[in-house]
C-alpha cells in the first residue's frame, strides 16, 4: 500500500454554504435603498463642497477688503464708489472657478472729494458675519462675498444631497462671508533707525496740516527742511548742551540687529544715541534711499531724557519722511532735490521733507497721525 507524503498531502477544504452568493449585492440594495450611503456621500460630497466655497469666499473677502482698505488709505478721493470693480477683481481672483459674488461694499471714510464708502447695513445673525463689532470711530472697509456660479447663480448647487429621502427639490444653498479691514496711524512698527523730534515735525508740517506730495510724484524744491543733530547756530527747536539734540533735531535709536531698523511702539520708551556718526549700516540706508528717493519711516519722539550713551527717547509716533541729502561725521551727500549742501563743518543735519504715506507692511492701527498709515484685518 502506497501512502501520500507529507509534502503531497492537500489539506481539505470545508463545504461550501450555499445560498450566501449574492450577498453583498443584497446588503449594498439596503444600504442604498435606506440612504446610507447615499446620506454618507452627500455628507462628503456636499457638506465638503460647501466648507470649500466657504473658505474661497473668505479669502476672497480678505482680499477685497484688505485691497479696498489700501486704496482708500492712499487716496480717499478714490474712497467712493470707484472701488467695487476692485473688490469684485480680488474676491473672484481667490475661487477656484474665478467667480465671487460682492453682495455688500461698505464701512466709515474719511470725508475725501470722491465721497466716502456707505455706512453698513446690519449683520447676518449667524456664522456668515464678520468677527466682532464694526469699531466705533475707526475708518474701515467691509467686504461681504456670496457663491457665484459660472452661469451667474448664486445658489451652489447639490451633487448627492437631492437623491435623499424628502430632498428632491433641493436646489442648493447660498454661501457668504465677510471681512473687514481697517487702517490709521500706526500703533506699532517698524522704521528706519533714525528719530526725528515731534517740534521739527510740526515746524515742517505746520503742525501736520502741509505735506509734500509721496514718490513718485515730484516734489517742489520749497518742501525740503532741513532737520538738525548738531549745530552751532540757532535751530527751530530748541537744542540742549553745546547744540546737541535735547529735545530738538533728531538722534540714532539703538540698533540691536545692526541694520539700522527699530521696531518701537507709540508711547514706549528707547534707548539710544545723539551722537554725531551713523552706523555702518545707516550710512548704506542713507545712501540707498536718497539715491532711489524712497519713503522712510521715521520714530518721532517727543520727550528725551538723559545723554550720551544713556539717552532714552519717548516715541511718539511714525512719520514718513524722504531724505534727499544729509551732512554727518563720515557720510556726506548733497541734497539731491536743490543740489544745495545746507550744513557743513561741524553743523550736522539731514535734507529731506515729510509726507503721507502708507507702510508696505501691515501693522495695528492706534498710533497718532504724523502722516504714517497702515492697513490690518479686524473681522
Amino acid at each position: 500500500m502506497y501512502r501520500l507524503s507529507r509534502r503531497t498531502r492537500r489539506p481539505a477544504r470545508p463545504p461550501r454554504l450555499r445560498g450566501d452568493d449574492g450577498g453583498v449585492a443584497v446588503l449594498l440594495c439596503v444600504l442604498l435603498a435606506g440612504g446610507v450611503l447615499l446620506g454618507m456621500g452627500a455628507l462628503v460630497l456636499d457638506v465638503g463642497r460647501l466648507y470649500a466655497e466657504r473658505e474661497q469666499l473668505q479669502s476672497g473677502a480678505d482680499a477685497a477688503a484688505l485691497a479696498v482698505a489700501e486704496q482708500c488709505a492712499r487716496d480717499a478721493g478714490r474712497c467712493g464708489p470707484a472701488p467695487v470693480a476692485m473688490a469684485r477683481r480680488y474676491a473672484g481672483a481667490n475661487a477656484s472657478d474665478g467667480a465671487t459674488a460682492v453682495e455688500v461694499l461698505c464701512g466709515r471714510t474719511g470725508t475725501g472729494p470722491g465721497g466716502g464708502l456707505t455706512a453698513c447695513p446690519p449683520q447676518a445673525a449667524d456664522l456668515t458675519a464678520c468677527l466682532g463689532d464694526a469699531p466705533a470711530t475707526a475708518t474701515y472697509a467691509e467686504v461681504r462675498t456670496l457663491s457665484l456660479t459660472a452661469e451667474g447663480q448664486t445658489l451652489l448647487p447639490p451633487i448627492l444631497a437631492r437623491t435623499l429621502l424628502g430632498r428632491d427639490g433641493y436646489a442648493g444653498a447660498e454661501v457668504r462671508a465677510c471681512a473687514r479691514a481697517a487702517w490709521g496711524p500706526p500703533l506699532r512698527a517698524t522704521g528706519f533707525g533714525l528719530t526725528v523730534s515731534l517740534c521739527e515735525w510740526r515746524a515742517a508740517t505746520a503742525d501736520g496740516t502741509a505735506f509734500a506730495p509721496a514718490p513718485p510724484a515730484a516734489a517742489p524744491a520749497t518742501a525740503e527742511q532741513v532737520v538738525r543733530l548738531h549745530t552751532t547756530g540757532a535751530g527751530t527747536c530748541p537744542a540742549g548742551p553745546s547744540g546737541g539734540d535735547s529735545p530738538g533735531g533728531f538722534g540714532w535709536l539703538d540698533d540691536l540687529d545692526d541694520t539700522c531698523s527699530v521696531t518701537v511702539a507709540a508711547g514706549g520708551t528707547y534707548g539710544g544715541d545723539p551722537g554725531v556718526s551713523p552706523s555702518q549700516a545707516c550710512r548704506a540706508v542713507l545712501a540707498e534711499v536718497r539715491a532711489d528717493r524712497t519713503v522712510t519711516y521715521l520714530p518721532v519722539f517727543r520727550a528725551v531724557a538723559a545723554s550720551g550713551q544713556n539717552t532714552v527717547y519717548t516715541v511718539e509716533g511714525f512719520a514718513p519722511f524722504v531724505i534727499t541729502g544729509y551732512a554727518l561725521s563720515g557720510a556726506s551727500a548733497p541734497s539731491n532735490l536743490t543740489g544745495e549742501q545746507h550744513c557743513t563743518g561741524s553743523d550736522k543735519c539731514v535734507y529731506g521733507y515729510f509726507t503721507r504715506s502708507l507702510m508696505p507692511a501691515r501693522g495695528s492701527v492706534g498710533g497718532p497721525d504724523l502722516g504714517a498709515s497702515v492697513v490690518t484685518l479686524i473681522g
